[in-house]
């Protein structure tokens, strides 16, 4: 009887050891097929002159890419996504370090402030977009006509030199909030007796932040840098709600270079862009984890 009993619990042992794998196999079958699957089809139209209506996909070669490097669009593409990822991914990191180190004290009203602070991720891009559009059309110019001064008085979003700044700085309002609840998390995660046992070592605040807190958040910082280094590179919705490329393609990130090619049934030729902004992802991407991770401690 113990024997039979033993070998139906051994059962129930080994079934339960398959609940993963079917939860984790369907899931990697869709990622596959709506993810991987697309963009080995996107890779492979970028060699073709496909308008993306008709049945015919010539083959080109190299030249989409050829055509993409000749472009003076494309290198408008590169100045402002330079402009704009450094922005986004220096002041988003700074401001949610900041005030991540600000609500991980025990102060009177902390929820309430972390709510007030998150507020900006809750919304919608365009909807910040369109917030910021009339914050230039409607305060900016005024305080330009004001001052005298002709590039405020007609509108930051419409100057080729500012313009980048601007939706640069648009785009780090909307997303500070979610980089400060990543190293709230991080800083809430460092073990409070090691803090307690550097107080008594008599350590200041000042040190062990960057002695031990920074190198333990390590892992909550590289997933921010490559979260808002993917939000530079391939930003869109942002760039649409503020400028729409403007002035002049100033403003033009991948993603609306993009947009616009494959709005004048250009696809292959778009598709040749996306390749070009994911492998320039995929590098940097991969050097901020590497180097990261070579500055990671092991609790």
């Amino acid at each position: 009887m113990a024997r039979s009993l033993s070998k139906k619990e051994g059962h129930k042992l080994n079934s339960w050891k398959i609940v993963p794998y079917c939860v984790v196999i369907p899931c990697m079958l869709i990622y596959l097929i709506f993810f991987y699957f697309n963009v080995g089809q996107g890779a492979a139209y970028s060699f073709t002159s496909w308008n993306g209506i008709s049945a015919e996909k010539t083959f080109v070669g190299l030249q989409n890419y050829t055509d993409a490097f000749n472009s003076n669009y494309l290198q408008m593409t590169m100045k402002f996504t330079v402009i704009f990822a450094v922005i986004v991914l220096v002041l988003t990191n700074v401001l949610g370090l900041f005030l991540a180190v600000l609500l991980d004290k025990k102060i009177r009203g902390v929820n309430f402030f972390r709510g007030m602070y998150f507020f900006p991720a809750v919304m919608s891009t365009l909807t910040i977009a369109y917030i910021f559009n009339q914050i230039d059309y409607r305060l900016i110019t005024l305080l330009g006509e004001w001052l005298g001064n002709g590039t405020l008085s007609a509108g930051l979003f419409s100057s080729p030199v500012w313009a980048p700044y601007l939706v640069a700085l648009t785009q780090v309002w909307q997303s500070f909030p979610v980089t400060m609840v990543i190293f709230l998390a991080g800083l809430q995660g460092v073990p409070e007796d090691i803090l307690e046992s550097a107080r008594i070592d008599g350590a200041s605040n000042m040190q062990m932040f960057w002695k031990i807190k920074m190198p333990m958040i390590i892992p909550s910082l590289m997933i921010n840098l490559v979260n808002n280094t993917k939000t530079g590179i391939t930003a869109f919705d942002i760039v649409m709600g503020t400028t729409a490329g403007g002035p002049g393609g100033a403003t033009y990130s991948f993603a609306m270079y993009m947009y616009i090619k494959y709005s004048k049934q250009e696809v292959g030729y778009a598709c040749a862009i996306a390749m070009i902004m994911a492998i320039i992802f995929g590098v940097v991407a991969t050097i901020q984890i590497i180097y990261m991770r070579s500055k990671e401690v092991e609790l």
